[in-house]
C-alpha cells in the first residue's frame, strides 16, 4: 500500500500498528509534567512558514521537529535527542540531508494522521510515515517515541521512520550504490525464508521500485539496537492491529545476515545509550 500526502507526493515506508483502525488513537493526551529545558533543547513556537496547526517546534541541528499543542514537550525533546544520536556516527550524512529540508511531525494521542495538514484520510490509522525526497515531512505518533512518563509507548517508530529519512535524504549522496547493497541483502533474506516480501511487490522488481528492502533494513536495525520489538509484517500488507515477527537481537542479526550487519555499522552508533529509559510502556 502506498499513501499520498495532501500535496499529492508519494510516500513509502508506511508502518501501521494501531488498535483503533482509522479512528483517532485516543481521546485524551495526558502526558508527563512539562520538561524544563534551556538552550538548544528549548521547545519554541514554530518558525515562519510552518502551518498554524503546529504550535510547538524544536531544532535538531537542521532537522525541524514540530507538533500541535497536544504533544508533550518531553516528546519533542526526546525526538531531538534520538535524531542527533542516530546521526552522530555520520556527520556527512547529517550535512547531506539538510539540503532536502528534513522534518518530523509528531502526532498526539488524540490525533489521527489527517488532522495534520500534510496528510489526507488515506493516511489515517498510520503511526509512521517516512519522508521521501520532495515530501514536506515525516509522521511519527507519540506512541513511537520513548520519553519519561510515556505509558502509551508501543514500538520505536521514531527510529524506524528516521532511518528511512536518512536512507532517503542522505545516504544516496554520501554512499552512492547503497540501495543496491540493501536490496541484495533483502532478496537474499527473502530467498532464505527469513523475511517476507510485501504481497503487492512484484517478484521481479528493481532496487528503485522495491520497498520491502527498506522494511528489511529497519527491521534489522531494530535488532542492531537489541530492541526485539514486533512491527507489522509482511510489511504494509497487514490490517491495523496485526503484528509481524520480532526483530530478534543483535547477536541474532550478526548470525543471520553478516553483510547487512556490517552495512548498518557503517552508518549508526553502537547503541541507543539511555534513550530507551523512562517510557513505561517499554
Amino acid at each position: 500500500m502506498r499513501l499520498t500526502l495532501r500535496t499529492g507526493l508519494s510516500i513509502l515506508g508506511v508502518i501501521a500498528l494501531a488498535t483503533g483502525g482509522c479512528a483517532p488513537q485516543e481521546d485524551q493526551d495526558e502526558g508527563p509534567p512539562a520538561v524544563t529545558a534551556s538552550g538548544p533543547e528549548t521547545v519554541t513556537a514554530p518558525p515562519d512558514g510552518v502551518d498554524p496547526f503546529y504550535a510547538k517546534a524544536i531544532d535538531a541541528e537542521g532537522v525541524l521537529i514540530v507538533s500541535s499543542a497536544a504533544v508533550p514537550d518531553a516528546a519533542l525533546i526526546a525526538a531531538r535527542r534520538n535524531v542527533l544520536h542516530l546521526l552522530s556516527a555520520r556527520p556527512d550524512v547529517h550535512a547531506a540531508m539538510l539540503a532536502k529540508a528534513p522534518r518530523i511531525s509528531l502526532m498526539a494521542l488524540s490525533e489521527t494522521a489527517s488532522d495534520l495538514p500534510e496528510f489526507d484520510a488515506g493516511a489515517d490509522g498510520q503511526w509512521g510515515l517516512g519522508q521521501m525526497p520532495g515530501d514536506p515531512t515525516s509522521l511519527v505518533s507519540v506512541r513511537g517515541v520513548c520519553y519519561p512518563g510515556n505509558t502509551e509507548y508501543r514500538a520505536n517508530f521514531l527510529l524506524h521512520e528516521f532511518v528511512h529519512v536518512m536512507q532517503n535524504l542522505g545516504w544516496p549522496t554520501t554512499d552512492p550504490g547503497i540501495e543496491d547493497e540493501i536490496f541484495a541483502a533483502y532478496r537474499a533474506a527473502v530467498a532464505r525464508g527469513e523475511f517476507a516480501a510485501p504481497l503487492d511487490e512484484p517478484s521481479e522488481v528493481t532496487p528503485q521500485e522495491a520497498y520491502g528492502d527498506d522494511e528489511y533494513l529497519t527491521h534489522s536495525i531494530n535488532a542492531w539496537f537489541d530492541l526485539d520489538e514486533s512491527l507489522p509484517g509482511p510489511w504494509v500488507d497487514v490490517q491495523i492491529g496485526d503484528s509481524g515477527p520480532r526483530s530478534g537481537s543483535r547477536d541474532e542479526l550478526r548470525e543471520r545476515d553478516a553483510e547487512l550487519y556490517a552495512l548498518i555499522g557503517r552508518f549508526l552508533p553502537d547503541s541507543l545509550g539511555t534513550l530507551m529509559d523512562g517510557c513505561t510502556g517499554h
